[in-house]
């Protein structure tokens, strides 16, 4: 009794077990696979056109009847015989993909051959631009070299103008300086003109005053 009860539990977590597993299918290359209520061919069909190439889930397989239960993508379940059924797409599905990979693959290579073109184009252009830029870069360097010379002959233009500039104004002061001792030696002169004719008819009227008077007197014959 024990074994029994052991064994229906058992059978039990096994089909529940089944059923939780849900593994992934598909319709083996053949044209149509009906779809059945129940695990055998006196079941009625619910779905007449499964075509090759259908993925299905697996719910779960009977091997005493051959047949397995499965869920298609529109959660339609039915039973259809197992040996329908193969782990991998059908021959002519896996054909159809690999026909529509090499038709992409062909159209990728034709777009990088086209973006290689394009690629070696920009190459050979941007070389000419790079040369453009060298040659314009060799003359801007020319064209610095000389602005620099010519900024050192300014610069030195400048300096000598200012040194120039400060003997300019040290002359004009030295001038202001000898022309205002000029004018000093010049009043100076006039000032000793003045005196010396002062000085000369001072001496004059003296001696007008004085000689006469040292002089001796005559006497007169009527004495």
């Amino acid at each position: 009794m024990k074994k029994s009860i052991i064994f229906g539990l058992s059978a039990i977590l096994f089909s529940l077990a089944s059923a939780s597993i849900a593994e992934t299918r598909y319709i083996s290359d053949k044209i149509h696979v009906p779809l059945r209520v129940g695990d055998g061919s006196k079941y009625r069909i619910i779905h007449r056109g499964l075509p090759s190439g259908e993925k299905l889930e697996l719910i779960s397989s009977n091997e005493d009847s051959g047949y397995s239960k499965v869920r298609t993508d529109k959660d339609v379940e039915g039973w259809l015989p197992s040996h329908y059924l193969q782990s991998s797409p059908a021959a002519r599905s896996q054909l159809e993909a690999s026909n529509k990979q090499i038709g992409e693959l062909t159209t990728a290579t034709k777009d990088l051959r086209e973006q290689l073109q394009n690629t070696t184009q920009n190459s050979q252009e941007t070389n000419s631009v790079v040369e453009e830029l060298q040659l314009e870069n060799t003359s801007l360097a020319d064209e610095l070299d000389n602005i620099k010379r010519i900024s050192a002959n300014s610069i030195k233009l400048d300096d000598d103008n200012r040194r120039l500039l400060e003997s300019n104004q040290m002359l004009s002061s030295e001038v202001d300086v000898l022309k205002t001792d000029n004018a000093r030696l010049r009043e100076n002169k006039d000032n000793e003109f003045f005196l010396n004719g002062a000085f000369a008819v001072l001496i004059g009227v003296m001696v007008a005053l004085i000689v006469p008077r040292m002089m001796p007197k005559r006497r007169s014959d009527w004495n």
